[in-house]
């Protein structure tokens, strides 16, 4: 137990001689500065224990001397959810349109101004400063929509759920074996 005391007191007695040498600072002639602990031409002393007072600010950003007798109140700005529902078509809906006409409807909750981006099947068709979308010419099966809600830097600030929706159209080849 002795030998474990006597150790630690000789790492503690290392660590004192070696914080209580000097330090020197030497400015070469290209004028980078070296510190050392070995004197050299022009080396001037550097006093640590003026320059070691540095006080860290308390977690709030309030110094700890600063902090007594008063609490750092900040205040928290929590960012905007908006939410984009799809309206209709309905998930899963089936539509059924010969043209392939296709009304989509959109809206963004909270309300504010931005634009409306319309993706099918995973590409941007339309983009405009309401939920209303009237396609044409779709072709008829299945079809994924998704609408995001744009700032006006065209960042996203919100998405849909994606959802399908079957467009259906008459085909000629349905009757055509009745017709012969």
């Amino acid at each position: 137990m002795s030998k474990v005391r006597g150790f630690y007191i000789l790492c503690f007695l290392l660590c004192m001689s070696v914080s209580a040498q000097e330090v020197y600072k030497t400015i070469k002639a290209d004028g980078s500065v070296v510190y050392s602990d070995v004197p050299s031409d022009g080396a001037v002393p550097v006093n640590l224990s003026a320059m070691n007072n540095t006080v860290m600010p308390g977690l709030g950003g309030v110094s700890s001397s600063k902090a007594k007798g008063r609490t750092s109140v900040r205040k928290r700005t929590t960012a905007v959810q908006y939410e984009v529902t799809i309206a209709s078509p309905e998930a899963e809906q089936t539509l059924r349109d010969n043209s392939g006409a296709v009304s989509i409807s959109a809206d963004v909750a909270p309300k504010k101004a931005g634009q409306f981006e319309l993706r099918l099947d995973n590409q941007v068709v339309m983009t405009q400063s309401n939920g209303q979308f009237q396609l044409e010419n779709v072709d008829r099966g299945a079809h994924i929509i998704q609408v995001n809600f744009l700032d006006k830097s065209g960042k996203i600030l919100a998405s849909s759920k994606p959802q399908t929706f079957y467009l259906q159209k008459a085909s000629a080849l349905i009757n055509a074996s009745k017709a012969q």
